[in-house]
């Protein structure tokens, strides 16, 4: 697995909004620019909406050329995210096993941070494989071993971006009930809450336990990411797959998130708080 965080589709997201702001600043329309290059105007709109994956680096010089972009740093900050979207994204190999997830997880592998709050599982990004198998199992309508495994590893995947060189800084909202569940039986939570001790000792890993009595467990589960470039992202799970918004319910649930995280218990105390459910497991 490279150690290199980059999602294809976000690159050409971020050339597309580039060449946007460069055309506005030059004062044309996507009409007069299509004329001038002799293309259709879809053609400059698909580039500026990061739709179209044919790009070539010619294209965008001559975008270039048509803004009067004579500066060299624009330029080649221009082609390096073009030729950044045509590598093959680390996730590429897992795509079947994301299903529907294909979206998010281009976003999460770029993100800078991820806030989650789920009131009846542990995060995704923490699951050990014995209980990221119970969990996926659990939510298949038909069982199909081979689909089984190839979700499960996929999720697997996933944690590489909070072990690389350039980590994610994951913070974790856990319901204390989350603890107390015996998902995948008392050997798979044992070892799962084995698992949250330990990256707790990770330096951008933040877990906090919400304590029972703060009665927030009827909240459904969120999460949010902050990219450096796409801003704040808010994703629902639904299913196999998800609501991905970027607009003004963003702002809701980050509010939503840190009255959640004021109810947490410190980081030590939390840890505590696991290790004393831990010993209630006899494995």
């Amino acid at each position: 697995m490279p150690d290199i965080r980059i999602s294809p589709p976000l690159r050409l997201l971020q050339l597309g909004r580039t060449l946007t702001a460069l055309r506005a600043a030059s004062g044309l329309t996507c009409q007069q620019v299509a004329t001038r290059l002799e293309w259709s105007a879809s053609k400059v709109s698909r580039l500026e909406r990061g739709a179209n994956n044919y790009a070539t680096a010619g294209d965008v010089q001559r975008l270039l050329d048509v803004y009067n972009v004579e500066d060299p740093d624009i330029r080649d900050d221009c082609l390096r995210l073009l030729r950044t979207a045509h590598i093959t994204p680390p996730w590429a190999e897992h795509k079947r096993g994301l299903g529907g997830l294909v979206e998010y997880v281009a976003l999460e592998t770029e993100a800078q941070t991820i806030r989650h709050w789920h009131p009846l599982l542990i995060p995704g990004q923490l699951q050990t494989e014995a209980y990221a198998r119970a969990v996926i199992s659990a939510g298949m309508v038909e069982k199909d071993e081979t689909m089984l495994t190839l979700r499960v590893r996929a999720r697997l995947a996933r944690q590489w971006i909070t072990k690389c060189e350039d980590p994610v800084h994951v913070y974790a909202l856990i319901g204390e009930q989350v603890l107390q569940q015996r998902i995948g039986g008392t050997a798979v939570m044992s070892e799962q809450l084995d698992r949250l001790v330990s990256d707790s000792r990770r330096p951008n890993i933040d877990i906090r336990v919400i304590p029972q009595e703060a009665a927030v467990g009827l909240s459904s589960g969120f999460v949010l990411l902050s990219l450096l470039n796409l801003g704040e992202v808010l994703f629902i799970e639904a299913g196999t797959a998800g609501i991905i918004d970027q607009g003004p319910r963003v702002g809701e649930f980050e509010r939503r998130f840190d009255y959640f995280r004021s109810l947490a218990l410190p980081p030590d105390e939390s840890v505590a708080l696991i290790m004393n459910v831990r010993k209630g497991f006899p494995c």
